[in-house]
């Protein structure tokens, strides 16, 4: 596919030079009237070959693998720079870059991971516990 794509990209290159050409020579000639319909299609089709032309010869979209990365940097050990924010929480020079957001407790943990946020299905599946035990705490 991509020499289909490079060859509608030049054939598409080729009709917008003409196009755009012909309609300066247009204006020049005839500045009152409007362009012409055949330098109009001859600009849509030039657009047209262009937009194939350059999804045709764009490689293949790669797969993004969020559990792979993200077990890959909750394996890596983090190091504080020993600063601290105005919350209280270090800064991390390597590792989990979205440490400082405090999710270690939240994905695997039973408390809650993001200060100031409340996980609404956590608190219900505690509450559905609750009302199954009696009402009792």
């Amino acid at each position: 596919m991509p020499f289909l794509g490079t060859a509608l990209n030049g054939a598409g290159l080729i009709f917008l030079t003409h196009a755009v050409y012909s309609t300066h020579e247009h204006s020049v000639a005839f500045a009152a009237s409007p362009v012409p319909l055949d330098i109009t299609i001859e600009l849509l089709l030039s657009i047209f070959l262009l937009s194939a032309g350059i999804v045709l010869s764009s490689p293949d979209f790669k797969p993004i693998q969020w559990a792979q990365w993200s077990g890959k940097i909750s394996r890596e050990t983090r190091k504080g720079e020993g600063q601290w924010t105005r919350e209280g929480e270090e800064f991390l020079s390597e590792g989990d870059p979205y440490a400082f957001l405090g999710l270690d407790g939240g994905i695997g943990g039973k408390s809650e991971g993001r200060r100031g946020f409340w996980d609404v299905r956590a608190k219900r599946k505690e509450y559905e516990e609750w009302v199954k035990s009696g009402g009792q705490s």
